[in-house]
């Protein structure tokens, strides 16, 4: 029997993190996963310039850490660094007749809020409730035309084509959601060593979002959860009760988790994503980097 392959390529700007997934029933399961480490300066994320420096050695790269996984497949679930692009809420008074119409209004609807001319950018959505009031409520994501044309280009010249694209902490977000009962309020806190994540949830829709790039000491990210939490409790005030989920892919776990608490002034669950689940042979990694290929799993399943 021939099973397909389905990939995940999670970019950061130390590492790339690839998995491989074949289904498994109703579910998936985790054939391979691979991390490369990268050379300091390589992949820089930025919203406006191009982020890699050497695109012939990143296309090296890449084929390095998919080609052991990939056989003959070559669609690719690619996850990006969160900086790359942005993810805005926003509301609309009814809704669109089609998927163009909804990119044309809402570009222009929104463009005070774009750091860049609309035509320079591509742009998607996703209607996540309509209200009591009638309006619906979306997430809008973004990202500059070249930036994004120079990530497909590169996959595309190492033999790959970006089937999906998404952002690091949607695909974290995507990878629990299935797993694990996260209740209906709660906020989810994703750390590694260069960014910060928080993604507040009302009622299972997400309704306040905060990314940074930053130095992620304890130090750092206590201060920098306090004056993310001080925005959303202005807007939110039923934030206070909502769980509060950890997936840290730090060292100092025990201490990013103390810090964590600090600034919620509360119980904080730490996630394990137990891959070795979906594992039929283990994984020949430690254990920081099985957990960094969570988001590159929850980039892979979308496309199953």
């Amino acid at each position: 029997m021939i099973y397909r392959n389905y990939l995940g390529l999670d970019m950061s700007s130390s590492e790339l993190r690839a998995v491989a997934l074949r289904r498994r029933g109703r579910g998936s399961a985790l054939s391979g996963g691979r991390v490369l480490s990268l050379n300091g300066g390589l992949l820089v994320p930025s919203l406006r310039q191009a982020n890699v420096a050497d695109p012939e050695r990143m296309v090296a790269e890449i084929r390095e850490v998919l080609a052991p996984l990939a056989g003959r497949e070559d669609r690719v679930a690619l996850s990006l660094p969160d900086q790359v692009g942005r993810v805005l809420l926003t509301e609309v008074e009814t809704a669109f007749k089609s998927k163009a119409e909804g990119v044309d209004i809402l570009k222009w609807k929104m463009k005070e809020a774009l750091p860049l001319d609309p035509k320079d950018i591509v742009l998607d959505y996703q209607i996540l409730e309509k209200t009591e009031s009638g309006r619906f409520h979306l997430a809008v994501a973004f990202v500059a035309r070249s930036v994004l044309n120079q990530y497909e280009d590169i996959l595309a010249e190492a033999g790959y084509n970006a089937a999906v694209v998404d952002f690091h902490s949607l695909n974290l977000y995507n990878y629990y959601r299935p797993r694990l009962d996260l209740g209906e309020d709660f906020v989810l806190v994703g750390v590694d060593d260069r960014s910060l994540s928080l993604q507040y949830f009302q009622g299972q829709v997400l309704a306040f979002r905060r990314v940074r790039e930053m130095e992620t000491t304890p130090s750092r990210l206590f201060q920098e959860l306090k004056r993310s939490l001080v925005g959303c409790q202005e807007t939110h005030r039923a934030f206070g009760r909502a769980a509060v989920f950890l997936h840290c892919e730090r060292k100092d776990s025990d201490a990013v988790l103390e810090a964590v608490g600090a600034a919620f002034e509360g119980d904080v669950r730490v996630l394990d994503p137990h891959l070795e689940r979906l594992a039929p042979v283990p994984l020949d990694l430690p254990a920081q980097q099985v957990r960094a290929l969570v988001a590159a799993v929850g980039a892979a399943e979308r496309m199953m």
